[in-house]
């Protein structure tokens, strides 16, 4: 009997269910469903050994290894007639993809103990071609028979579940599928039986077909829970270390050899590309023939799910060659990439080359990319030339680099990071190993260049390196680089490496009382306005012995320009411990050591000095620990300062500790602690032995905060210093300044004159105002009682002057602008106040130090007596600038709006018309010019001729005449024209005209 049904699947098997005994299998009714095409299922009911667990219906259609017409399905469609919500779990690739499918099984099982039905939905995919190793490119022709017939995947299926099924839960399943339909893979052994094989939702699974390589091939493709992620076994199978998991990827480590042909591992992988979906199977191979080793990177097949045809691909392929007068090697990778919301493709390489010429050895090593982004070509390439020239005994060079980068972007990591930047470490440290044997690490290498040297349009770069050695004691690397585009930043970095012994070449021993390796880098980048050295010791450093570690660093750092202008850091072996060192500081570390001297006993030291915008720190520490099974011991001497100055003070904190215990005896303590302050100086001594602790003061305890200064030293300190004006007067500190930053065409006089004067473009003209003391009201002087406000934007207000113990709201400071023009009234010049409206203001905002703006912290003491107003000292961690205050103007020309408009034209007014239009122009003989005639006056040819030629006579003289010369240079100079090199007039000008002009001769 045949059941017809709507696409509802669910009642039908629920219904064969109810129809048949507990006791014994039997065939259930026929089932079809229209999903665009009729199916047809087969249906057996399958109970459990014992009758009261549960009972399984399998509904599968007629299985044929070669089924002629695939059914094509979509799988929403096929899905919703058991379950909406599962359907929902498809990918958006698979949503409403048709997709071939040769044979589909449904297992729909129910327990005695609850009413829900739990199903497993199995349909093996119709591929188009049958993957074997020996239709994949580049190595298909050169594995043999044997293995290459070799499927890799005989059946690949889509698995759809309601629920999370174990190992166990498949191998009951398992008995319940007619022998003519293949079971679903599951591990012989059932000592893992409770873990996951199959998750909630739609899955991939197969069985590799290699030979000794059965693995079983499990991927989930919908998006799981947390918990169900972290609870599947890998490949089904968790007591195999050589199976990963990864997102929509499953990887197989195989290893194994077939003649010349090695099969490293093997990865399955779903994809999604523009809601296309696509199964890969890829594997990482090497073939070995002679000399040549061919290796291959994600070297496979990708089944487009649309019409499951096969396409090969490759991601990259690595070659060597080697005999006794060459070594080739190289390697290309392809990336899929996407920048923007763009998607293009790149090409990656290395390769080296390494050969004996005249009975001297050269080397050269290469990296490199391509890629079409946005229309445009995108490339770089850099080569190392490893060469030997000697220019002095003390003096080697050992080889050259030497790059570009077009549409590319250089970005130099920071120091510590300097080692692994691939532009050094190809010069400095090249690895040694063969691509074939390390194609992973190769791959890596390739695609992390992305990260240093990534597309940008626009941008480039040039890199130029030296390798050398002094006094065959000291391996230098230099390589400057410059980048445009984003930034425009200069780099010049340095490698020095030193061992003392040097160790001969083929020696054994490599020991040494001296290993140092000195990192540099010197920047300066446009954007950040900063220009910095910074020096490091790499983590290899050692004295005496290799248990005696060396740190250390430096930096000196400058911000010019950009948000951090004025801010400056000099520091040696980093900052004061209870520093917050701000996100634009360089991080230093210490200048130390730590030496583990045989099993008991270890010593450490350290120290450091730093010089910043408000504070200078400087401090040390000593350490020393013993331990001797259950004796212990330790030693601690440390000291830090920290010291402001304007108004000077200085804070010292100095202390030893020695501590000492036997098992869970102690520990015994026995300490002192000092502590410093002045100028005035005081301080406290305190003293702890065991658990007795005693404080002996000495000096002005009352002092210890300092007085501000008063406005006389501040000016001088901080102010920039008094000069003479362009007027001769005299001011006390030079607090203003005015810079014609755009629009100049020519300055008429020096900038050491009274007045200097300039000539400007008006549309060009931007006039920069700037104040050392930062303001908080702006105005512009209308007359000589009238002023009209300025805004200053969010300008920040709230700021004092610190040393000199002014709070916010005690200061007042005002920014009030003039601008006067020059008329001629009479004999003499007077000056007239331009109209306010003439211009825009637009405020300048800058960040100041907080030493000399910030919020004054006052404390009224006393001292000897008497209240005393003094300054709370700086905290380590105090905000360093007073952001976003206002110091100034861009002061540009007034656009005045443009009321004018031009009047429509028909367009077809403007096409070209090919009517022909006869006699359009009326052509007239042109005669010589005869002078001026009156109508009762008539002139012979000839006297006509003497007139012309006497005007052309007065011309020339006129031109080289005195008065004229002096007239016209007066005139050119007014106009900014150089009149040695712009303007020369000869008499031979008056030969240029056609007709003479009438003048009078």
């Amino acid at each position: 009997m045949a059941t017809n049904t709507k696409p509802n699947l669910k009642e039908e098997l629920e219904k064969g269910l109810s129809t048949t005994s507990d006791d014994s299998p039997q065939e259930g009714p026929k089932i079809t469903i229209s999903l665009g095409e009729d199916i047809e299922f087969i249906c057996e009911t399958k109970p459990d050994k014992l009758p009261d667990k549960g009972k399984t219906i399998v509904a599968y259609t007629a299985y044929k290894e070669e089924k002629e017409d695939p059914f094509s399905i979509t799988l929403n469609d096929l899905m919703a007639t058991l379950d909406q919500s599962i359907a929902d779990l498809l990918p958006k690739g698979l949503k409403n993809k048709s997709i071939n499918f040769k044979n589909v099984m449904v297992i729909y099982r129910k327990e005695n103990k609850t009413s829900k039905g739990e199903w497993l939905f199995v349909l093996d995919l119709d591929i188009a071609t049958k993957i074997k190793l020996k239709s994949l490119p580049v190595v298909g022709d050169l594995i043999s028979d044997e293995v290459g017939e070799e499927e890799l995947v005989p059946s690949l299926r889509i698995v759809a579940a309601s629920k999370a099924f174990s190992i166990k839960e498949i191998r009951v399943l398992n008995d319940k599928i007619p022998e003519v339909i293949s079971p679903l893979p599951v591990p012989e052994k059932e000592d893992k039986d409770d873990k996951r094989s199959v998750r909630k939702g739609f899955s991939l699974s197969g069985k590799l077909g290699l030979p000794d390589a059965d693995k079983i091939l499990s991927l989930s493709i919908s998006p799981q829970a947390e918990e169900e992620q972290e609870e599947l076994a890998p490949g089904g199978e968790e007591e195999e270390d050589n199976v990963t998991n990864s997102n929509l990827a499953v990887w197989f480590d195989i290893d194994k050899t077939f003649g010349p042909f090695s099969l490293k591992q093997i990865g399955f992988q779903y994809e999604e590309e523009d809601d296309e979906a696509e199964i890969a199977i890829v594997i990482d191979a090497v073939l070995k023939i002679a000399g040549l080793t061919l290796s291959c990177d994600d070297l496979g097949v990708g089944i487009s799910l649309d019409d499951l045809t096969p396409s090969f691909k490759i991601s990259g392929i690595g070659i060597e060659y080697k005999n006794p007068t060459i070594e080739i090697s190289g390697a290309l990778l392809r990336a899929d990439k996407e920048k923007n919301g763009i998607k293009y493709t790149e090409y990656l390489g290395l390769a080296r080359l390494k050969f004996d010429l005249a009975g001297k050895s050269f080397g050269v090593s290469a990296i490199g990319a391509y890629a079409y982004y946005d229309g445009k070509p995108s490339l770089f390439l850099y080569a190392v030339l490893d060469v030997t020239i000697i220019v002095d005994p003390s003096f080697i060079i050992t080889g050259f680099a030497l790059g570009f980068g077009y549409n590319r972007y250089l970005k130099v990591p920071s120091i510590d990071e300097l080692l692994d930047f691939p532009l050094v470490a190809e010069a400095v440290k090249p690895s040694k190993k063969k691509f074939s044997d390390d194609n992973e690490l190769i791959t890596k290498k390739l695609t992390e260049m992305d990260k240093y040297i990534p597309v940008s349009i626009g941008s480039g770069f040039v890199a130029i390196g030296l390798k050398f050695t002094c006094f065959q004691m000291l391996d230098c690397f230099a390589l400057l680089t410059v980048a445009i585009g984003e930034d425009f930043e200069i780099n010049l970095l340095g490698i020095a490496k030193m061992k003392i012994p040097t160790p001969a070449k083929d020696s054994k021993n490599t020991s040494c009382i001296l290993n140092m390796t000195m990192l540099l880098r010197a920047r300066f980048s446009l954007s950040e306005g900063v220009i910095s050295i910074e020096g490091q010791l790499a983590s290899d450093c050692y004295l005496l012995s290799p248990d005696c570690r060396l740190t250390g660093g430096f930096a000196v750092c400058l911000w010019v320009s950009g948000p951090h202008a004025g801010d400056f850091v000099i520091t040696l072996g980093g900052y004061h411990p209870l520093f917050k060192k701000p996100a634009h500081y360089p991080t230093v570390p210490r200048l130390g050591f730590h030496w583990k001297v045989g099993d008991c006993l270890s010593l450490k030291g350290e120290k450091y000095f730093a010089l910043c915008a408000h504070a200078i720190m400087a401090g040390g520490r000593l350490e020393a620990n013993f331990k001797l099974g259950k004796l212990w011991a330790n030693f601690v001497a440390e000291a830090h300062f920290l010291i402001s100055w304007k108004p000077y003070y200085y804070e010292i904190l100095v202390q030893v500790r020695i501590q000492a215990g036997y098992g869970i005896l102690g520990p015994v303590s026995l300490g002192v602690q000092l502590h410093i302050w002045g100028p005035e100086f005081a301080g406290t001594a305190t003293f702890r032995i065991i658990f007795v602790k005693v404080t002996v003061e000495f000096g002005d305890q009352s002092s210890r905060l300092p007085e501000p200064i008063d406005w006389e030293s501040f000016q001088s300190s901080f102010l920039p210093p008094a000069k003479s004006t362009a007027q001769g007067s005299s001011t006390a500190a030079d607090v203003c300044s005015v810079v014609l930053n755009q629009g100049v065409t020519k300055q008429l006089s020096p900038a050491t004159t009274k007045e200097v004067a300039f000539v400007v473009n008006p549309k060009e003209l931007e006039l920069v105002v700037n104040s050392a003391i930062p303001s908080k009201q702006a105005s512009y002087q209308k007359n000589t009682q009238d002023t009209e406000p300025l805004t200053v934007s969010n300008a920040n207000t709230d700021f004092g002057v610190r040393s000199m113990g002014i709070k916010k709201d005690q200061l007042e400071s005002k920014y009030n602008i003039k601008i006067t023009r020059k008329t001629k009234g009479g004999d003499e010049s007077e000056s007239v106040t331009v109209d306010y409206d003439q211009f825009q203001f637009i405020p300048i905002t800058q960040d100041v130090p907080t030493a000399l703006w910030g919020d004054a912290k006052v404390k009224v003491v006393k001292v000897k007596g008497k209240d005393s107003e003094r300054i709370l000292l700086p905290e380590a961690n105090d905000q360093q600038f007073v952001k976003n205050v206002f110091s100034g103007f861009r002061i540009v020309p007034q656009i005045k709006q443009d009321v004018c408009s031009t009047n429509s034209i028909d367009v077809k007014k403007l096409q070209h018309d090919t009517t022909c239009i006869d006699d359009v122009y009326a052509w007239q003989q042109m005669t010589a010019f005869s002078g001026v005639f009156t109508h009762n006056e008539a002139l012979t040819t000839s006297e006509v001729s003497a007139k012309n030629e006497a005007r052309t006579t007065a011309i020339k003289n006129n031109i080289v005449s005195a008065n004229t010369e002096n007239k016209r240079n007066n005139l050119l100079q007014s106009l900014g024209f150089n009149l040695a090199d712009d303007v020369k007039l000869t008499d031979s000008v008056a030969n240029s005209f056609v007709i003479a002009p009438q003048v009078k001769a």
